[in-house]
């Protein structure tokens, strides 16, 4: 069945649009700094992710939230341009669209200050999203709601949709937390320091599979420099990060995440659905802004020789 649903990915949460500055260091509290600005462009977690798996051939729709704003139309088009599916993303007025702004200091490992979108009143769209659920293979989130992400991933197991979640430190919060949310995954992703907030200690084999212990099928951690790592029921796999110069981070574990779930849904196996992310992002960091790195199928495959 779920290899007729018209979408592999559904992704869930509002899209934003990223302004980015270079600056020559962080400021000091109190303090001030001179920048260059660098652009902007659309971003948001799970649109990003929406947007790299669609340029790697795979069928990815958005369901959130925009303003009827300047910002919110550039969000609409740029996800239409990248061929990622806005039948659900829903124009409220009066509400501003998501911003992000990236401070990108020499090196690229950037700064993020996020200001979201206005909670959504209720009611909560349950059969608009049961609807959509029907029609994807995997939904993928980054919760910032147990409320919500229980509610959620009740729908996407009555429908037959799997369930990844992106655990960064801002939504996975202490091991109290995470024993919460992992029963409600069948896939999850951390960078290493949500891997740390969630568990108090350093990613390693034995770590990744006690959380396996605890829901997920399968649990992934990136590692920035140090490449990554993934533990499923069959072992533990360990990939290094392809050494390509650093522009900015931005945007990199999104394409990871949506790279990875797309290898999964192929059939690929654990460590070359981990070969294939690492591969994707090598493409993104070279670049400023979430997707202006954004590879083709072609592309990460000359890459992987």
């Amino acid at each position: 069945m779920a290899e007729r649903r018209r979408w592999d990915l559904l992704a869930f949460g509002d899209p934003c649009m990223d302004l980015s500055l270079d600056v020559d260091q962080w400021p000091e509290a109190g303090g001030k700094v001179m920048a260059r600005a660098a652009g902007h462009s659309a971003g948001g977690t799970t649109a990003n992710a929406a947007c790299a798996l669609s340029r790697l051939g795979g069928r990815a729709a958005v369901f959130g939230r925009i303003g009827a704003d300047l910002f919110g139309e550039q969000l609409r088009r740029s996800l239409r341009d990248d061929g990622v599916d806005v039948e659900h993303l829903q124009v409220v007025a009066g509400v501003a669209s998501g911003l992000a702004l990236s401070l990108l200091p020499p090196g690229g490992d950037r700064g993020l200050v996020v200001a979201p979108m206005a909670a959504a009143p209720p009611p909560f769209p349950v059969q608009r999203l049961h609807d959509a659920l029907l029609q994807s293979r995997v939904l993928y989130a980054m919760p910032r709601d147990l409320a919500e992400l229980t509610r959620i991933s009740q729908l996407a197991r009555r429908t037959g949709t799997r369930v990844a979640l992106d655990l960064e430190p801002s939504v996975v919060g202490d091991a109290r937390a995470l024993a919460q949310q992992l029963p409600l995954a069948d896939l999850v992703f951390f960078n290493e320091a949500g891997f740390r907030a969630g568990t108090g200690e350093a990613p390693s084999a034995d770590g990744l599979r006690r959380l396996l212990d605890q829901g997920p099928s399968c649990v992934v951690v990136t590692l920035g420099a140090q490449g990554a790592m993934a533990a499923d029921r069959d072992g533990v796999v360990r990939q290094a990060a392809f050494d390509v110069p650093v522009r900015d981070t931005t945007g990199a574990g999104d394409a990871f995440n949506a790279a990875f779930v797309l290898a999964r849904l192929e059939g690929q196996s654990l460590a070359a659905s981990l070969r294939f992310a690492c591969a994707v992002s090598s493409f993104v960091i070279a670049e400023v802004g979430a997707r202006a790195g954004l590879p083709s199928r072609a592309a990460v495959d000359a890459r992987l020789g």
